[in-house]
């Protein structure tokens, strides 16, 4: 394990050598038994724990590590085997406590910070990683509990495991922890061996130790260009105090003339003829069980949430209630005005659907560190995260979208085929939800998604067919016109509450040569399109796997994680 200051390059270090690094140039290459190993062997041979804790709050300890288990694990391994991996990871990292507690989130009380990073090293060690990297995982925990992680990460390098491990201010106890240690000052070596023969070396060099202070503290504020404190030196009688003050300090060249140096060549060469074993290469899991293990743990996790299923709910609930309060019993009614207003009902619910997209948002937003370690852990593909989502969503749309046109379609007294209406409300919920994952993938921020997604809903509301008839739209525009999914979803639903009804046959309004017009024909629904309910569902489908590419390129090609 080593310890290094802040600003010295010891995550961007560790990202490289895990592989990690998505920005800036690397050049070298790393090797591993003397050749450089492919993507595949590298995943499973290295294992990586990041400063932060990204896991799944609605699961609990056990359900996190089968999780992992199951994305994984080689695809021969059965569930018996998983599952006494998990035992086995459980007992090594002394879980057995919270086995059974949910990792909770910030609105969810759940497992402490320390038993959160042994979780977190947990997934790490699922798969048995014959290397194992730790960046900072003392932050965020008090001293004891870092202590007591330090301890179990020098357990896991006795029974056999190579560990590299950056760490940030440790106690004096975790610094006598480490195996080696080596400084770097300005960019240069000024020690490179074991940590038990750091404090000799400097005070040979003339200096003391300060007996207040504790020796990594020492040592940081020793090498410091404005230490603390004034540090005892006593160089050669020979020399004067500004002699022996830069001859103390030159601490790069005392280390190049060395036998501490030389000592570290020794050990450098001896190391770098150190076979590790590896483990024989195995198949994956497919993208089909990885997508079927993404909906069985976090799918069911999520419709046990009162908060998740509290959102997509709550709107259906609120707006069928107001509807029917302003709206009730207004469907079949002839007189023009109930006519109009029910035109506009229509498109008043097509609209939602768009901006009630923004509590979408977050379900990509708040995600997005947990999916990009998973992805680097090459637990999925993008498509298969994406797919994961979309069916999660889908499900319970179904649901939700079913108790509204129930409400809506009875209550409104709407006339036509109710299946129809159920379906184009469908896929119109559908359209806003991979809409608010398209925004939200190729967004930097949750603050920049919730911004654009309306934009964009009110724009298309321009070119839906209330507010400006389609034969009325300028022809440098009426090209954007096909774009906006409101046309198509609001055509449907007119075209299934007017067309062939008694009042959708009535002369309420009046074109530009004074003739009668029914509704239907005063909106322009009509042509090859847009007086067919058939086509209208069609296009509004193509716009949904439209932009449901959009989502998945967003995933695939965008980092908003530059490390």
């Amino acid at each position: 394990m080593c310890r290094t200051n802040s600003g010295s390059g010891k995550t961007t270090l560790l990202d490289v050598l895990a592989g990690r690094k998505n920005s800036g140039e690397i050049s070298g290459r790393i090797t591993f038994n003397g050749r450089k190993p492919s993507s595949s062997d590298y995943k499973r041979i290295v294992g990586y724990v990041e400063q932060f804790d990204t896991l799944v709050g609605e699961l609990t300890v056990e359900q996190m590590l089968e999780y992992t288990a199951a994305l994984k694990l080689p695809a021969s391994t059965t569930a018996e085997e998983r599952r006494e991996r998990v035992d086995e990871v459980i007992t090594r990292l002394d879980l057995d406590k919270c086995r059974h507690t949910v990792i909770g989130s910030s609105l969810v009380r759940g497992i402490s910070g320390g038993q959160a990073k042994r979780v977190n090293i947990g997934l790490a060690l699922i798969t048995r990683p014959k290397v194992l990297f730790l960046d900072e995982p003392t932050s965020g925990l008090d001293s004891r509990t870092a202590d007591e992680v330090i301890e179990l990460l020098w357990q896991l390098a006795r029974d056999g495991r190579t560990v590299a491990c950056t760490i940030h201010s440790p106690t004096g106890a975790a610094f006598q922890k480490f195996d080696d240690l080596h400084m770097l000052n300005e960019g240069k070596t000024i020690y490179d061996g074991a940590l038990s023969g750091v404090q000799p070396y400097f005070e040979n060099l003339g200096y003391q130790k300060v007996p207040e202070m504790s020796l990594p503290e020492w040592l940081v504020d020793l090498t410091s260009n404005s230490p603390r404190q004034k540090q005892s030196f006593s160089g050669p009688v020979d020399m004067d105090e500004m002699e022996a003050e830069n001859y103390g300090r030159n601490f790069a060249a005392i280390y190049d003339k060395s036998h501490v140096r030389r000592r570290s060549m020794v050990r450098r060469e001896s190391t770098m003829s150190v076979v590790v074993e590896e483990t024989k290469d195995e198949a994956a899991p497919s993208q089909f069980s990885r997508l079927l293990t993404l909906l069985r743990f976090r799918m069911v996790a999520h419709y046990k949430d009162g908060e998740f299923l509290g959102t997509r709910f709550g709107d259906k609930i609120v707006f069928s209630v107001l509807i029917l309060s302003l709206y009730w019993g207004i469907g079949n009614n002839t007189d023009a005005q109930s006519i109009q207003s029910t035109a506009a009902l229509l498109y008043f619910i097509v609209a939602i659907c768009g901006y009630g997209a923004a509590a979408f948002v977050p379900s990509l937003t708040l995600e997005r560190s947990l999916y990009y370690r998973e992805l680097s852990d090459g637990c999925y593909k993008p498509s298969t995260y994406y797919m994961a989502k979309f069916i999660e969503e889908g499900v319970l749309a179904t649901i939700t979208s079913l108790i509204f046109c129930l409400v809506v379609f009875f209550g409104c007294a709407l006339q036509g085929n109710f299946f129809l209406l159920f379906i184009s409300y469908y896929l119109t919920t559908m359209m806003g939800i991979i809409l608010a994952y398209a925004v939200a993938a190729v967004s930097p921020t949750m603050s920049a998604a919730n911004a654009i997604l309306p934009t964009l809903v009110t724009i298309w509301m321009f070119f839906g067919g209330l507010f400006i008839v389609f034969d009325k739209i300028p022809r440098g525009w009426y090209w954007f016109s096909w774009t906006s999914f409101l046309r198509y979803s609001w055509g449907s639903m007119m075209l299934n509450q007017f067309a062939g009804e008694e009042n959708g046959m009535l002369p309420i309004f009046y074109g530009d040569d004074g003739q009668a017009q029914n509704i239907l024909e005063f909106y322009g629904m009509e042509g090859a399109i847009m007086n067919s309910i058939g086509a209208c569902l069609g296009l509004l489908s193509g716009l949904i796997i439209a932009f449901s590419l959009v989502g998945v390129l967003g995933l695939k090609f965008i980092r908003h994680d530059k490390r």
